[in-house]
């Protein structure tokens, strides 16, 4: 009896102890105390004042990083039209003022690279054969703007008559199989995850890149283009596995990554599950106020001392953190291409899938409990529900603009 007593003291012990440690993590990262505020016209006309220079167009912000880095990531939050339109308008402008002949994106497989290669080059523009590679990689991807990719680059191409300065368009990703991500069987799902985005594109990068001294830009989501800043993992741990950081630990002078700003996800996205349910204003709204007083899209240096030391505090890229996350220390620089409350989601392909051969090769993606309910091509439209989708992509816009009257 003795011993039970003794046994539960100490049980009582550690769990209130557990608890306890737990209560002080949690109110670590409350961090209530800080709110976002409006700039005064001080401020604000301090932070206009440094960007009312031709370096702070975003077009020759990016073509300026090649002068001293071979791999450019500008990193996306995914399915906003604004940011397609520049990343499109972008490849033209480094072709023409640096020769920047090397495109990669996350939106196509490497197995598919031959197919890409005869899209981009030949002399009319094989509309299926693009939407057949996106759909390779990841069979719900249907959307006009990344499409419009192959067409832009097929288009310059067309307009260089010398095949070898040519436009390479490189897809950097490994496809994406549901049926084997999520098997039953575990060397399947096993063998499917050592293979993601960010474990496949370095090799990549580096073979068709670095060792050829060629210079590169990189389309992709902001996480895989990380490279100085880990996210939080909870209880201080941080994420090493991104392709970016990877790069950029190899080879540190050769690497620059730009952000689209977007809205960042909530300061308690961990604890919730998921980085997309909620979000808030990124470093305080500060770029959203810059840009409700220049009216027209514009780039930021995190070189730059006016910007560098501007704090992120209320999102999940400052839990565990308390101080915020400077701009220097997240990203070498911040383009805006639009505001918050006027970025447009992106279209949906209509001719996706046309026959019943296409709609196999989807099906044989999915997981099987899904494809067996699949029997038409509407069917899988409704599966995929791009409308849900684009739909999110305006939630997590509707924020409040704290900043306005």
């Amino acid at each position: 009896m003795r011993v039970i007593k003794k046994l539960t003291k100490t049980l009582l012990k550690v769990v209130s102890t557990a608890v306890g440690v737990v209560g002080l993590y949690l109110l670590f990262n409350l961090l209530a105390f800080h709110k976002p505020r409006k700039l005064d016209s001080r401020e604000l006309d301090r932070y206009v004042a440094a960007v009312n220079d031709s370096s702070s167009d975003p077009f020759r912000f990016v073509a300026n990083k090649f002068d001293t880095h071979s791999i450019v990531f500008l990193g996306e939050l995914h399915r906003r039209e604004q940011d397609l339109h520049f990343f499109r308008d972008l490849i033209g402008y480094l072709y023409k003022e640096k020769h920047i002949r090397i495109i990669g994106w996350e939106f196509g497989s490497a197995i598919d690279q031959r197919d890409a290669d005869s899209v981009v080059n030949a002399a009319t523009f094989d509309r299926r054969k693009a939407i057949g590679i996106l759909r390779n990689n990841m069979f719900d991807w249907c959307y006009e703007e990344y499409l419009d990719i192959f067409k832009e680059v097929w288009k310059l191409n067309r307009e260089i008559p010398n095949d070898r300065y040519k436009i390479r368009f490189l897809q950097l990703n490994n496809p994406y199989v549901p049926r084997k991500r999520f098997s039953r069987v575990d060397s399947i799902r096993r063998q499917d995850q050592k293979s993601t985005f960010d474990s496949f594109f370095p090799s990549i990068v580096e073979n068709e890149v670095i060792r050829k001294g060629q210079k590169i830009l990189i389309y992709c989501g902001l996480h895989h283009s990380l490279s100085k800043f880990h996210t939080p993992k909870l209880f201080f741990l941080k994420d090493h596995g991104r392709g970016g950081q990877y790069l950029y630990e190899k080879y540190p002078g050769q690497v620059c990554q730009i952000a689209l700003l977007m809205p960042f996800p909530t300061r308690w996205a961990l604890l919730r599950g998921s980085v997309t349910r909620g979000s808030v204003y990124p470093f305080d709204g500060v770029f959203n106020q810059m840009y409700d007083s220049l009216k027209r899209p514009f780039a930021v240096g995190s070189d730059n001392p006016v910007f560098a030391n501007i704090r992120d505090y209320n999102s999940f890229y400052e839990f565990d953190s308390w101080r915020g996350v400077k701009l220097r220390d997240f990203c070498d620089g911040v383009i805006v291409t639009a505001s918050f409350d006027s970025i447009r989601p992106v279209h949906a392909i209509k001719d996706w899938v046309v026959d019943e051969k296409e709609l196999r090769e989807v099906k044989d993606m999915m997981p099987e409990s899904d494809a067996i309910q699949i029997k038409t091509i509407n069917d899988l439209y409704r599966y995929i529900d791009t409308g849900a989708s684009i739909n999110s992509i305006k939630m997590m816009h509707d924020l409040k603009p704290f900043y306005r009257p």
